[in-house]
């Protein structure tokens, strides 16, 4: 057994160990009287706090309030000091420099043998460190990096709350989404680090604009969203929607350039459009394609019209998907005369959609919405095979100088593995490469020029002829026409319609034709319907037409007797 002596020394060690552990925890430690006023601190709570040990001792450790908790808060802390003989929590501190921060704080009362209370340990960890990294996490999480803008994440969760409260207070709210016109172009010419820094002026600018409830978000890429809480009225989004589009109207400079850009904005209201986040941002998304049919700086609102409209392309997509596999697709063709030799030299294929029920579909129908599903790449092959293994039949047959122009649209052009497709399709009917000319848009290449160039360089290298469609309606750049591989130039319809009644109408087609011919380019003039229209391009020495007068297009069987007739005009 311990002798009183020995159970003093053991004692006398105990506290001189405990004593070297707080002055060595990286906790804060304070120790107060049973008063609350301060009696000792350790290193960490000088350290932390910024206080020496003798500004504190004597004092209320309340000299370190933030003034962030109301009274209301310390009672109920020292209450439950009172009952339960401890509390623990969080609380906003103030350091000697002013500085406000975070800790976790224990608090113990020290009670006597006979349970008086004489005293209280606080003991506390700097939680800034902390709270900053969950800052970085929040941000990381919730906004985005680049525009510091609610990210699609926070949109949806602020959108969640406002429908309740809307539910609640009967209010109206609206969902705006942004889409940049043109955005691409800019990021693709100029490079990424403009385009980020072009989306953080835009973002700059949106913020200016609406009130401090609403919420801009950037969603990702060019797509940016806005949600508008407690509308009064449904036109008062697009009062917004209008300051977003005419925020842009002032040019951004930025890297010796000054870049216009435009948005399309599409809108739904809650609740009639929708009572849920997915049902308003679907709708809104709806109303966006909308008005990016309309061009640039257009806003649409969703309608029930639209949700119809969408319906029926939706059941044409799946029935388009079906006529690829059920061979529901024909060629027709229309004949391509030459003005010099009044013989056929050519023809142009053009598809068409036999329907079972609703009969001859025209293209006008379905292309636009075969190039948005990705359905113009399946379709597009069938077209050029078909249209390659009908020529090669009746180049044998009839002429072996016959050229079909087959149009490429700007996903197949710009898709890898064409040229091999169709060297492919080349050597299965054996048809030779100038027995076809493949015709693509203004628009298309101007899309992507350093990637169109390389592409037409490598047709012409294999021996493919290449057409510029609707010639003068898109770019039209002399640069383009001289440096661009191309053969033939494609004068659009609506040009020559009025080119006997149209002085500059004529004018435009006469240029083309000499702009053609001085850079040594074949010529076609499309959509001849009159014998006045044929004769003034005799006369200004159009090489190829085609166009109704000289016969619609025709189907495959009927082209052939066309063309065994060999009408001479």
């Amino acid at each position: 057994m311990l002798t009183d002596g020995s159970q003093q020394k053991v004692t006398s060690l105990t506290c001189q160990l405990a004593q070297k552990a707080i002055e060595n925890a990286r906790e804060a430690v304070v120790f107060t009287n049973d008063k609350g006023l301060i009696v000792d601190v350790n290193e960490a709570y000088m350290l932390i706090t910024g206080y020496q040990r003798e500004e504190l001792i004597g004092k209320n450790p309340n000299v370190l309030k933030s003034g962030r908790h109301d009274r209301a808060f310390y009672q109920e802390m020292w209450r439950q000091i009172k009952e339960f003989g401890s509390w623990s929590g969080e609380v906003w501190d103030r350091r000697k420099n002013g500085e406000i921060y975070p800790k976790w704080l224990i608090i113990n009362a020290i009670a006597s043998e006979d349970g008086i209370t004489t005293g209280y340990v606080g003991i506390f960890s700097d939680l800034s460190e902390q709270k900053k990294a969950e800052k970085k996490l929040e941000d990381l999480s919730f906004y985005d990096s680049l525009t510091h803008l609610p990210n699609r994440v926070l949109f949806r969760d602020r959108l969640s709350v406002g429908i309740s409260i809307a539910k609640r207070d009967k209010h109206q709210l609206a969902v705006l989404l942004i889409d940049l016109d043109r955005f691409k172009i800019i990021n693709d010419s100029l490079g990424h680090n403009v385009g980020d820094e072009l989306l953080e002026m835009i973002a700059q600018r949106f913020l200016t604009l609406g009130r401090e409830s609403d919420t801009v978000a950037r969603l990702g890429g060019d797509e940016f969203a806005v949600l508008l809480p407690e509308l009064s009225h449904a036109e008062d989004a697009s009062v917004v929607a209008q300051n977003f589009i005419d925020s842009l109207q002032e040019p951004f400079c930025l890297e010796g350039h000054c870049i216009n850009i435009g948005t399309s904005i599409g809108i739904s209201i809650f609740p009639c459009d929708g009572v849920d986040v997915d049902g308003l941002i679907k709708h809104a998304e709806l109303a966006l394609y909308k008005a990016k049919e309309h061009g640039r700086n257009h806003y649409q609102y969703f309608s029930q019209e639209l949700q119809e409209a969408v319906n029926d392309q939706l059941e044409m997509e799946d029935e388009m998907r079906q006529a690829i596999l059920n061979q529901q697709f024909t060629l027709f063709y229309q004949p391509k005369i030459s003005l010099t030799t009044n013989k056929i030299t050519g023809m142009e294929a053009l598809v068409r959609w036999v329907h079972p029920e609703k009969g001859l579909i025209p293209p006008d129908k379905f292309i636009p919405l075969a190039e948005e599903t990705g359905l113009m790449i399946p379709l597009g092959e069938w077209i050029l095979e078909t249209a390659c293994r009908e020529t090669a039949d009746w180049s044998k047959r009839f002429d072996d100088s016959l050229v079909v122009a087959i149009n490429l649209s700007a996903k197949q052009f710009q898709s890898a593995g064409l040229l091999e497709l169709i060297e492919k399709i080349l050597n299965k009917y054996q048809l030779r490469a100038k027995n076809i000319e493949l015709e693509i848009t203004e628009s298309c290449v101007m899309e992507d020029v350093k990637g169109a160039l390389k592409t037409m360089k490598a047709f012409r290298k294999h021996g493919l002829k290449l057409a510029i469609d609707d010639f003068g309606t898109g770019y039209s750049s002399l640069s383009y026409l001289k440096n661009f591989p191309i053969s033939t130039l494609k004068i659009d319809r609506s040009f020559v319609m009025e080119l006997t009644s149209d002085s500059d109408d004529a004018a435009i087609v006469e240029v083309i034709i000499l702009l053609a011919r001085k850079l040594g380019l074949d010529v076609v003039a499309e959509g001849v319907e009159t014998e006045a229209q044929l004769e003034f391009l005799r006369e200004q020495c159009c090489q190829y037409v085609q166009g109704y007068f000289l016969s619609r297009p025709l189907p495959a069987e009927e082209f052939e007797l066309f063309l065994q007739k060999n009408i001479d005009f």
